[in-house]
This record gives C-alpha cells, structure tokens and sequence, in this order.
C-alpha cells in the first residue's frame, strides 16, 4: 500500500511541474499579441483594434493617408525607418570621413613643419616648402569646416526625426 502511495504521489508531482518556464513565457507573449493595440489607417479614418474591439475616428482632412505596408510604422511625413537609418548612416559616413581627412592634412602639416626644420638650404625652405605648408593649413581649415557642417547635420537630421514623430531608435 505504502508503495502504491508513493507511486501516485511521484506521478501526481511529475504532472504537476510538466509545464516548463518556456512554456508559460510562450503563453505569456501570445496573450500580450492580443492584448495589444494596433491602428489601421485606411482613408481618411483611423482604426484603432484592442483586444477585439474597434474604434473610428476620423483622421484631419489636410492630410491624405500614405500608402504603408500592414504593420509598417512611419513618421508623421511618412517616412519609415529604412529611409531613416540611411539618411542617418549617410551622415554618420559623412563625419567619419571628414574627420579621417582631418587627420591625414593633420599630419600632413606635421610632416612639413619637420622637413622645414631639418632643410639645410635656404631655397627649398623658403622657396619650396613655405607655400606647401600655406597650402596644406588651408586645407586643414577648410576641412574642419566641413566636418563641422557634417556634424551640424547629423544634429540637423536628429531634431528632423524627433519634430517628424520617428521613434528615437531609428537614428541608431
């Protein structure tokens, strides 16, 4: 008797904890998918669906409905993250190479600043390399102004996405 008792009892434990954590996390993510809302635009009205229940609104009349993908988020100009992320990726590119062609006139101006010290003859210290160097600190300059004007406009692009009602991921 006591053998059979503790059959059951093991049997009656090992039914009891079947349901595994990914089990119920998977339960869990599929009553949230219903749970949530969605909005539907289609023509001038916008739909909003929670849960089963729907609701009508009427959408401003100024403004006509984009044609998006189901599903698809856009911004207020209809704008979807993959034009963001480029528009975004471009100008980070932008920044990057301005600040590598920084670099390069950089040293470039180092490099002649140290053959100006270690020339012995007159001509090709004045002659030769003084208008170089001119040349190349003009350069420099002007290249930290257009890293700068690349910078503003990754800035610029920021405030665009934020005033356009993009989510603040898409600038990643």
């Amino acid at each position: 008797m006591k053998l059979l008792m503790t059959f059951m009892l093991l049997v009656f434990a090992l039914d009891c904890s079947a349901q595994s954590i990914a089990d119920i996390a998977r339960k869990e993510r599929d009553r949230q998918k219903q749970v949530q809302s969605k909005v539907v635009i289609t023509g001038g009205l916008t739909t909003t669906t929670t849960a089963g229940t729907a609701s009508t609104a009427a959408a401003p009349a100024s403004t006509p409905a984009p044609a998006v993908k189901s599903g698809e988020l856009t911004d207020n100009k209809g704008r979807n993250e993959k034009f963001w992320r480029g528009a975004f990726q471009q100008a980070r590119d932008n920044v990057a190479r301005a600040e590598a062609r920084i670099q390069l006139l950089d040293l470039k101006v180092k490099d002649l600043n140290t053959q100006l010290l270690r020339q012995d003859d007159i001509f090709n210290k004045e002659g030769r390399l003084g208008p170089e160097i001119t040349a190349a600190q003009k350069e420099l300059e002007d290249a930290r102004k257009l890293a700068d004007q690349a910078k503003q406009n990754l800035v610029d692009l920021e405030d665009e996405l934020r005033k356009s009602g993009g989510l603040a991921g898409w600038a990643r």
